[in-house]
């Protein structure tokens, strides 16, 4: 954290308020200048660690380094931790020994104003989503401040990494990558204060431009490791950076669906003919890429492949991309 003491004593309450008696809150603080150690509460069980100003990163890893427990649960300093999210958590991950880092539904809060419309829309939809890694390729699918993750899990991949991108979703990628489970209660856990100095909204490395070379990457070291037939849906802009990347990497583009085929210019894609929907039915691909853009077109195709390829599951046969 920096410069949020203003937030912080109600923040640190709400996780003291919701931990057992052997937990601990780890407070770092990021090169300050408004004195977070006079809104600390008195409880033996808050440690305050000091840094240059440095950035998130850095902070997350001095946290962990001096973490004891087997659990690190996230939270920032603008935040509030719902009741019952702790235990709700711990519960899941231990039921669900796969399981790396599960998180749940925000409660979007602001001190001033409404929250910005295209940030109302990323909450609805993260809020929507049970199953992380089924839609990880769209943006990240999960809350970073709600999600409580196993320290093993944590230390196996690398901790959190500096570099060009959000550091939230890039770890979320990598525990996928090593075959570690995600997943999202169907619960409200945390109160998500959205404010103009929000680093989702003012850094770059988390605009939606920076998170395409972690998804390519992704996919490289995984599903498209080698060079395999890949069908695409979607021909307009969505999909271009895509049909591109995939001829870049020398896989078979064997075809490009679009509800606009035929239409609109939608003639032909990286030399590959753009065909309607239904010809997916007699469609041999070993993965499937689907990037519409339309608001409510993602909720249509995956209803068109219900109905035409029911057989075909998300996350493992095709993956909705953005």
């Amino acid at each position: 954290m920096r410069d949020g003491a203003r937030w912080l004593g109600e923040a640190i309450d709400s996780a003291l308020a919701d931990s057992e008696p052997g937990d601990e809150v780890v407070v770092v603080d990021d090169g300050s200048r408004d004195d977070p150690a006079s809104v600390l509460p008195r409880d033996p069980r808050v440690r305050l660690l000091h840094q240059p100003p440095r950035g998130i990163v850095a902070a997350l890893e001095h946290g962990r380094g001096v973490a004891n427990g087997e659990l690190i649960a996230r939270l920032d300093c603008d935040d509030l931790v719902l009741p019952g999210r702790l235990a709700a958590q711990r519960a899941f991950l231990a039921e669900n020994p796969g399981v790396a880092a599960v998180g749940g539904r925000a409660r979007a809060v602001t001190d001033d104003g409404e929250i910005p419309a295209f940030m109302a829309r990323y909450v609805d939809w993260v809020n929507s989503v049970r199953h992380p890694a089924r839609e990880i390729l769209v943006e990240s699918p999960m809350f970073h401040p709600a999600s409580t993750l196993r320290a093993s899990a944590l230390h196996a991949v690398g901790g959190w990494r500096h570099g060009d991108f959000a550091e939230d979703y890039d770890l979320f990628l990598r525990l996928l990558g090593a075959g570690h489970g995600l997943h999202n209660l169907d619960r409200e856990v945390l109160a998500w204060r959205d404010r103009p100095g929000r680093l989702t909204r003012t850094d770059p490395r988390y605009a939606r431009e920076a998170m395409f070379p972690l998804k390519s990457a992704w996919l490289a070291t995984g599903r498209l490791a080698t060079r395999r037939r890949v069908a695409a849906w979607g021909a307009g802009k969505a999909g271009r950076p895509w049909l591109a990347w995939l001829r870049a990497q020398g896989h078979d583009l064997v075809a490009v669906l679009d509800i606009g085929a035929g239409r609109r210019g939608f003639v032909s894609r990286q030399g590959v003919p753009v065909t309607p929907p239904e010809s997916i039915k007699g469609l041999d691909f070993d993965l499937l890429l689907v990037a519409v853009g339309s608001r409510g077109g993602r909720e249509e195709v995956r209803a068109r492949i219900a109905s035409l390829r029911p057989e075909l599951e998300e996350g493992r046969d095709w993956f909705a991309v953005a």
